[in-house]
């Protein structure tokens, strides 16, 4: 895990994906490990997070995967008026929770999945994160803020799965190339071990 400190104190966390996968595991709630999933496995901000309903749910046309449309998105443009509509890819396992969750909640298509204020969601982050430290004895996972787990997701599909960035973009709701650059940019620490080691033999 990478850590930056930001002018106004503030962190940026950079986790590996198996650094990831200890979060949604310390969720105390079925709803509190679908807030996170939605973040750290479907880049979506905290804010598009609440906003979530069944209905947004869908089957891709080969039959096989899923995507999640994402309502009232954030726009960086100035153009809409009401939030940015995208659709974003919505792994299978995630999928799969999701569905489990409406089965055990009864929630309806058109309830939100987390009909919760922001700053919950954001305390659910810091919850897990402080349990995820204390499981693993790493402090870092203490510094990890809501914005961490949509940064993690694009590190992985650009840096660690090569997804092409136009598609990263498109999934995530950024409107210029420059908006993801610093998640292009940013090499995890297995990047850096396996690229150096086979430049050096």
């Amino acid at each position: 895990m990478r850590t930056e400190r930001n002018k106004d104190s503030s962190w940026n966390v950079w986790l590996s994906r198996s650094e990831y996968e200890v979060l949604p595991r310390e969720a105390k709630t079925f709803e509190q490990e679908v807030a996170i999933r939605l973040m750290g496995d479907c880049g979506l901000r905290v804010q598009e997070v609440l906003d979530v309903k069944p209905k947004h749910v869908s089957r891709m046309s080969d039959g096989t995967h899923f995507e999640l449309k994402v309502v009232g998105g954030k726009d960086t443009t100035g153009e809409y008026t009401g939030g940015k509509y995208r659709e974003t890819w919505l792994p299978r396992d995630v999928e799969a929770t999701i569905n489990r969750y409406i089965q055990q909640t009864g929630i309806d298509d058109e309830e939100r999945l987390v009909p919760k204020a922001k700053r919950t969601v954001q305390y659910w982050v810091e919850q897990t994160a402080e349990k995820a430290a204390e499981e693993t004895g790493d402090d870092d996972y203490r510094r990890i803020s809501t914005h961490d787990l949509r940064r993690c997701w694009a590190n992985h599909l650009l840096v660690e799965q090569n997804v092409s960035p136009r598609i990263v973009m498109a999934l995530g709701g950024w409107s210029s190339y420059d908006a993801i650059e610093p998640y292009l940019a940013a090499p995890t620490e297995q990047n850096i071990i396996e690229s150096m080691r086979t430049a050096l033999q």
